[in-house]
């Protein structure tokens, strides 16, 4: 398509009957975002300025006047139930008690039996102990090595020591997709697909490979996938997606000794803070998907 002074009578009819059919309620919050009055009709004037912003913000050829889901997406309109999976993530995080799965390489003697990471606890799955609660778990001191993604890490216990508590034991998805199942938005899942499965149907994906959006928008979902596995974590603030975005996210010992803020003693593995997977560049594996308030009421 074009520019707006491009579009013919019969483009221009075309969109107007597309707007008055999906928009409804919707409109207030488009004029908004494209910088209009929110108060305004879906007239000749609204299409043609519709076809100028979707060329300068979508792309060349973008422009036809019609807020399809690919438009709305790019108008960064936050979603209200969105908006309440960033408080529903913040509430899980402030309660605390989350552990990352993975007994076999978390430097915690998880079955209490006297052992750090021994066969036994190592014969388990990530996310093999969901659903259970349990009421403590011990460090050992000492020094170990050959940790992170690379097996060239090393970290130091200061103590040894017994941490009580109650503990439930969690892989990424299961932390994100709570939040948006709190919040009404989809039903917990457990594993970063489906939680993206869900957001094809309910909102808009992109893939970093054919372009994102000029910004990240709080309750935005963010993941990676590809490569044997998936990492999932929820935007809370806004961000140019030229930047690396603010996320809760439950990364696992591995990622977090990289990062050099694993502590084994600790009662939490849920963190707010730069998302962790910022340093995987291959732009096939990285995705961003969007609720839309005009599929998800």
């Amino acid at each position: 398509m074009a520019k707006g002074s491009a579009l013919s009578a019969s483009q221009v009819k075309s969109a107007i009957d597309y707007n008055k059919a999906r928009l409804s309620t919707l409109l207030p919050a488009v004029r908004t975002a494209m910088g209009l009055f929110s108060i305004g009709g879906m007239d000749e004037a609204f299409v043609r300025a519709v076809a100028d912003w979707q060329e300068a913000h979508i792309g060349h050829g973008e422009g036809d006047g019609k807020v399809g889901p690919k438009t709305e997406a790019y108008l960064c309109i936050p979603h209200p139930k969105a908006l309440l999976a960033v408080a529903k993530a913040r509430a899980i995080l402030s309660k605390g008690g989350i552990l990352f799965d993975d007994w076999g390489s978390d430097l915690r003697d998880n079955n209490n039996d006297g052992h750090v990471d021994d066969a036994k606890e190592r014969q388990a799955s990530d996310g093999a102990h969901f659903g259970r609660t349990y009421s403590s778990f011990r460090v050992v001191a000492g020094t170990y090595s050959g940790l992170g993604w690379k097996y060239n890490r090393s970290l130091t216990v200061p103590a040894s020591q017994t941490v009580l508590g109650s503990f439930q034991y969690m892989v990424c998805a299961d932390v994100v997709s709570k939040a948006y199942a709190e919040a009404g938005v989809m039903k917990a899942v457990r594993s970063t697909a489906l939680i993206l499965q869900a957001f094809r149907s309910k909102g808009y994906v992109w893939r970093r490979s054919t372009g994102y959006p000029a910004k990240y928008v709080p309750g935005d979902f963010i993941c990676t996938l590809g490569h044997g596995g998936g990492h999932s974590g929820i935007v809370v603030d806004y961000a140019p997606t030229s930047t690396v975005p603010k996320v809760i996210e439950l990364p696992g010992p591995s990622t977090q000794v990289d990062l050099g803020t694993y502590n084994p003693a600790s009662k939490n593995d849920v963190r707010q803070g730069n998302w962790t997977k910022s340093g995987v560049t291959d732009p096939t594996v990285n995705y961003l998907g969007r609720l839309l308030v005009s599929k998800l009421h």
